[in-house]
């Protein structure tokens, strides 16, 4: 096989549960190993993550997984998968410390090699060359990938920011060098192809909180992605300006707060945090809470404060809260709900929606996307991260800048890229499947299990229970009919008289000493379901158990 076949296991058409695959003959390296969010149709569902079934089958060529930056879709996948997988980790510090985190949560181990920007690694048939690019995270990096077949540019989430916090900018003699020499494909985040210009630096954010934190008589609290460090440093600077004390709030965050620290990504004095548990000993006007739950998660810190639900933080007139992350898309109904919740209480809440200077993007604009295509001069290029829609705006950029369209490939998660003697063409489609996590279920739930979900949800269930005798096969009681969200027990007697009614007629003549359950279960089922869209419009989900006394 004297090619190079690149294809995404997710990552490509969603924003989320990012997993790129590049392989030969020999070798197979993976980057990223994300976990999606589910919408509001995938009842009980808490997070996505990539279907590997395909991957497993070649097994004994990976040659390890690489982790670009410390973003949820893009490495929260992992204590799922890795045990499976059983690659070789590798990342950076700040990246290499959250995945760490997430391993002990699931009692894993397993070896992480820390890579600096700037460094190499040889894996087979690859050579992958770090390089420093700003996101909204610490250690985020772009991989120029160097294959026997050509190079390759692995864009994931970045910002040219001039200004970052932390004072590294974007490593351009790096990617330009790299452009200089050939590069074969660029895969370029494109989240943010649809906005024109380049993105607002980090820095101006703070400018923002410090104006809220000076108008502020109560408790200050800021709610961000839990691994946006570079978001709490700024809330941190801002309390410490304005003699606050600093205190995490919620699991996430708190673990954050600790690794970041603890690695150098954050700067705080140990006199300036405070434990959860002393909110209570000091006055609300001397008090910063940094805050999990952004996304107005059920049982999230923020989600149980909005609930007034938690043991710490209790919101009074005065308070004011700062949403400082948009939300998910599918999650803006849940952050709405929270926002008017935490108002109600008494906090001033301030959001993205009318303050477009408590949130920026970690994301490229289109100058910045633009930019990069002028520095890589790639032959082919292949837009990741986002939707349909800006993948189709990335191919206009990339037009604008002079490349043919048929050089542009808009792809689907699992469809197939080969790399042959400088030529790109279309592989044959991996059948991929959703693989949802229910509580500590891991793909035991189906799309089959999603709709019964749905339709309880919609219309309801109503549970029939009928008693035969095994000796004769008579009914030894009237059948039981149950109603649960579906029509108010007291107000339907008719109804359930007459479903016990034509529970009867249904199995009429079907008794017996031999007796075919499941007939006489579909036969109560069908001839309800009818009764019930007749009598109300509605498809409650119709149970039946059939016990044998």
């Amino acid at each position: 096989m004297e090619e190079l076949f690149f294809y995404s296991l997710g990552g490509i058409g969603d924003v989320n549960k990012s997993l790129y695959v590049y392989e030969t003959e020999k070798d197979l390296i993976i980057v990223d190993c994300g976990v999606g969010f589910p919408d509001t149709t995938m009842l009980g569902v808490d997070l996505l993550i990539p279907d590997i079934s395909y991957l497993l089958t070649k097994k004994h060529k990976i040659r390890g997984i690489i982790l670009t930056h410390a973003h949820e879709d893009h490495i929260g996948a992992l204590p799922y998968l890795w045990g499976d997988l059983r690659a070789p980790l590798f990342a950076t510090k700040l990246t290499a410390g959250f995945i760490a985190n997430k391993f002990r949560d699931f009692s894993l181990s397993a070896p992480i090699k820390v890579i600096n920007p700037g460094e190499k690694i040889t894996l087979g048939d690859f050579t992958v060359d770090f390089v420093r690019v700003n996101h909204s995270v610490p250690d985020a990096t772009h991989l120029i990938i160097n294959t026997p077949y050509g190079k390759i540019y692995h864009g994931s989430d970045f910002k040219f920011d001039l200004t970052p916090l932390d004072g590294k900018v974007s490593d351009f003699g790096k990617i330009a060098s790299a452009g200089d020499e050939g590069i074969l494909c660029l895969m370029s985040d494109c989240l943010r192809s649809e906005r024109s210009g380049y993105t607002l630096s980090e820095r101006i954010i703070e400018e923002q909180l410090d104006k809220e934190i000076s108008l502020c008589q109560g408790k200050f609290m800021v709610t961000a992605l839990s691994s946006d460090i570079y978001r709490w440093q700024m809330v941190i600077n801002v309390a410490k300006k304005h003699h606050r004390k600093v205190v995490p709030v919620g699991r996430s965050v708190e673990q954050a707060i600790v690794t970041a620290r603890r690695l150098g990504y954050l700067n705080i004095e140990q006199n300036t945090l405070l434990d959860s548990k002393q909110i209570k000993s000091f006055p609300a006007e001397h008090l910063c809470i940094l805050i999990s739950g952004s996304q107005g998660q059920a049982g999230s810190a923020l989600n149980r404060v909005a609930n007034n639900d938690h043991q710490h933080v209790k919101i009074r007139e005065g308070d004011v809260v700062v949403v400082s992350a948009d939300p998910i898309p599918g999650n803006e109904n849940a952050v709405h709900i929270m926002i008017d919740a935490l108002t109600k209480l008494g906090a001033s809440v301030s959001y993205s929606e009318v303050d477009d200077d408590l949130h920026v993007s970690g994301h490229a604009a289109s100058q910045e996307l633009m930019l990069l295509m002028a520095l890589t001069k790639p032959k082919f290029l292949i837009p990741i991260g986002g939707t349909y829609r800006q993948m189709k705006r990335y191919l206009k950029l990339a037009e604008a800048m002079g490349h043919k369209k048929e050089n542009v490939f808009l792809l689907e998660s699992g469809q197939q890229v080969i790399f042959k003697e400088q030529k790109a063409t279309l592989g044959h489609k991996i059948e991929l499947k959703n693989v949802l996590i229910d509580g500590l279920g891991v793909g035991d739930v189906e799309n089959i299990v999603l709709r019964d979900r749905q339709q309880m949800a919609k219309d309801g269930v109503v549970i029939v229970v009928v008693s035969i005798a095994s000796a004769t096969g008579n009914l030894t009681a009237q059948p039981e009919v149950l109603f649960r969200g579906f029509i108010h027990m007291k107000e339907s007697e008719k109804l359930i008289n007459e479903s016990k009614h034509l529970v009867k007629e249904a199995i009429k003549g079907h008794f017996g000493k031999i007796l075919d359950w499941q007939f006489i279960r579909k036969k109560i089922e069908s001839t309800l379901g009818k009764f019930f869209w007749d009598q109300t419009a509605r498809h409650p989900m119709v149970l039946s158990v059939i016990i044998e006394v």
